[in-house]
């Protein structure tokens, strides 16, 4: 069986997307399995995929951008570009089965795969729909979602960390610890944030702070605080045992680790974005306290942090409630999904 991944830009279509294919490697013992993916010529992607052994194409970016951009005028040319360009590769790897869990990557290669006649499974995230899952949704033989909508099956979210045993493995001094990250690509709000008040957050915890490639900008370490740019695999696996508090952009690969890992939490959804709506269940759940980023964001921050870490009682059920809402799993679901579909 031959099975074709859609998806990248950014990390969030491609970690699940990873999850999945080492899940299908385990549930058939690596036997009679072949993996091909359709990515982004600029993105993040293609080094994790490659290094994962699996045979990376990369296809036009078509994507209308929401700010003014030249690829407004080119938007027309990039779809029928990335289209045949996903067509010749389809035509060569002859797949059994594309798969995607959305983003704009995907839809050329659908649509073109429908042609085929190429079956499709498609898994939607966010809570709210996205563009591209709806573009695609009508001729995907397999849909599946991480929160609960009509027409698609809901399954646990595939997670990087899921079914791993990560819960509440904290530091045994004094101090707790907070781990800050602004999803896969960095935040330069929550990082500026915490540098105008870095003094502050290195009293109340020790911290470790995930800034994003290239938005380091002038923090610094220094005691009680250590600062990165990105982490390896083993390098956040760590950095989710050690935390005792998380706070996270409201993506659905942080919210992942937040609920894999039963971990406390605070989310700080993008203004204006898809990310509001899975920071609005989560707090309807109990499983997280939400910090919109607006005027006097850097003081909110701070006292939100300050208030759950003097309440031990409401982080550990804060922790569990997440980990019983947003049900995650080493990508064991969808996968069988996808190998039912031969």
């Amino acid at each position: 069986m031959k099975i074709a991944f859609a998806g990248g830009g950014s990390l969030g279509p491609v970690t699940p997307l990873l999850a999945v294919a080492n899940a299908i490697r385990r549930n058939t013992g690596n036997g009679n399995i072949e993996f091909v993916w359709f990515g982004t010529p600029d993105g993040p992607e293609r080094q994790l995929v490659e290094t994962e052994g699996i045979r990376f194409y990369p296809i036009t970016v078509a994507k209308l951008p929401r700010y003014p951009s030249v690829r407004w005028i080119t938007f027309l040319f990039d779809v029928w570009k990335a289209r045949s360009e996903a067509r010749v590769i389809l035509q060569k790897e002859k797949p059994d089965v594309i798969a995607s869990v959305g983003g704009f990557t995907a839809v050329p290669v659908m649509k073109e795969a429908k042609k085929l006649g190429i079956p499709c499974a498609v898994h939607q995230l966010d809570a709210v729909l996205s563009w591209s899952n709806k573009a695609v949704e009508r001729f995907c033989a397999v849909r599946t979602s991480s929160f609960a909508r009509e027409g698609y099956e809901q399954i646990p979210t595939p997670a990087r960390f899921g079914n791993t045993g990560l819960l509440r493995a904290a530091r045994n001094d004094k101090k707790k610890t907070i781990l800050i990250v602004g999803g896969g690509t960095g935040s330069a709000a929550m990082n500026e944030a915490i540098l105008s008040r870095q003094d502050d957050w290195s009293r109340i915890a020790n911290i470790i702070h995930i800034t994003g490639k290239g938005k380091m900008g002038n923090l610094a370490e220094h005691e009680g605080y250590s600062v990165h740019e990105l982490l390896g695999e083993e390098g956040m696996r760590r950095a989710l045992m050690e935390a005792d508090l998380i706070i996270s952009r409201a993506g659905i690969g942080g919210l992942s680790d937040i609920a894999a890992c039963s971990k406390a939490a605070i989310i700080v959804p993008i203004p204006g974005n898809q990310q509001e709506e899975n920071a609005k269940r989560f707090a309807e759940a109990g499983a997280a306290i939400v910090v919109p980023q607006r005027d006097g964001f850097a003081d909110a921050l701070l006292q939100a942090a300050k208030k759950l870490l003097s309440d031990p009682e409401q982080m550990e059920l804060m922790g569990s409630k997440a980990h019983d809402f947003f049900k995650t799993d080493d990508g064991s679901a969808l996968a069988q999904k996808i190998l039912d579909m031969k």
